[in-house]
Order: structure tokens, then C-alpha cells, then sequence
């Protein structure tokens, strides 16, 4: 203060050097994040050629749902990763881990008819010819989300980067293997429940570890 005649100066001093920037908001987000899985979409076309049994009414209820919970898991993961790069008070929303959850019910039940026998297709599970290339397809289709998810984290200022790592790869698994699902004509339980599955926990602990780093402050 004793630089400044008064407080007027001594503030116009502080302020000389900074300039506007644009605000972090929250459909800014949600558009980067629907792009880069409509990007990871058509690049899985353009590699794997789309399944047009989806339109011919050929998924089985099984591939249906499997897909449908990738999507909620996908909306409220990439919800909650959204809003980590925005802190705020107040309580955390639990739809992720629940989403998680719901998840989770498939590859146990395709373990079990695995286990039993039962269920259509049962004995290809292990021995799934193509389920390397849906794993692999999958999280090719997850690494362009994920990217996505980096660019929003760092616009923002997560307090909680451990937790935006979790949010991040399990948004980008999710999101990246319904990108590359809508490729795949197999529709058997073992196999979606499984291998259209698995890409979500890979990322989910991949993310954890490479993304803290690239969004800390």
C-alpha cells in the first residue's frame, strides 16, 4: 500500500495484466464429450463396417441391453466428470457408481452361464473367436472419448483429480464400447456380457492412472 496513493491505483495495478477468459459451462462439456463419441462411432464404421442387423430387428435382448446400460452408465459417469471440472459445495452424485453397478450384473451373469452351461452360446465364452478384436476395437473407440475428457478436465479446475481419473475412463469405456458395439453381429450373452464389458473396467483403471497427471494443477 505504501507504493499506491490509494486503494483505487492498487487494484488497477493488480488488474493491469489480466485478461478475460471464456467461462467453463456445463454443455460445453456435455458437446465435447457427444462429439468425440460420435467421431469414435464413425471411426469403428469406417474400420469394422456397421451391423445392419440393428436395423432389421436381429439384436438379441441381451446385446439390447447390454448397450442401453453401457449408455446410462456412459450418461451419468460423463455427468458426473463434467461437473468434477466445475467444484463446487455440496454433495457428490452417486449415479456413476450405481450406473456402475448396473453394469456389472452382465458379465457376472455371463460368467455364471458360463460356469453352469446354460444360456445361448455358453461354451463360446472363453474360446470367443473374435472377442480380441471387440476388447481391442473397444478401446481404440475409448482412447479418442478419453482424450476428450482431458480437454474438459483441463479447461477446468477438478479439486478431486484421483476421482476425475475414476469418472474419466469409466465415461470413455462406456461411451467407447457402445461407439464400437454397434459393429458387432455377435449378440450372444457370453459375448456381450463379457467382451463388450471388459473395455469399461480396463479404462475405468487405465484412466486412474493416466489421468491425474495430465490434469493436475
Amino acid at each position: 500500500m505504501e507504493k499506491y496513493s490509494n486503494r483505487d491505483d492498487l487494484i488497477a495495478a493488480l488488474t493491469e495484466d489480466v485478461t478475460p477468459i471464456k467461462p467453463v459451462r456445463s454443455l460445453d462439456g456435455i458437446a465435447l464429450i457427444a462429439f468425440a463419441t460420435i467421431i469414435a462411432a464413425v471411426v469403428s464404421i469406417a474400420v469394422y463396417e456397421w451391423w445392419d442387423g440393428l436395423l432389421k430387428g436381429q439384436a438379441s435382448g441381451y446385446f439390447l441391453i447390454t448397450h442401453g446400460l453401457l449408455l446410462l452408465l456412459g450418461a451419468a459417469s460423463g455427468a458426473a466428470l463434467i461437473k468434477s471440472a466445475m467444484p463446487r459445495v455440496g454433495a457428490q452424485s452417486s449415479a456413476a457408481f450405481w450406473g456402475a453397478l448396473m453394469v456389472a450384473v452382465m458379465p457376472v451373469g455371463a460368467a455364471l452361464s458360463l460356469l453352469t452351461g446354460t444360456g445361448n452360446h455358453a461354451h463360446e465364452g472363453l474360446n470367443d473367436p473374435v472377442a480380441m478384436m471387440c476388447v481391442t476395437g473397444s478401446l481404440c473407440a475409448s482412447a479418442i472419448v478419453l482424450a476428450a475428457s482431458v480437454l474438459w478436465l483441463r479447461r477446468g479446475a477438478p479439486v478431486s483429480i484421483e476421482r476425475s481419473g475414476w469418472l474419466a475412463g469409466t465415461t470413455a469405456g462406456a461411451l467407447g464400447a457402445l461407439a464400437y458395439g454397434i459393429t458387432c453381429p455377435l449378440d450372444t450373452f457370453s459375448h456381450v456380457g463379457l467382451w463388450h464389458v471388459a473395455p469399461v473396467a480396463i479404462m475405468a483403471v487405465a484412466g486412474r492412472l493416466v489421468v491425474p497427471p495430465l490434469i493436475r494443477w
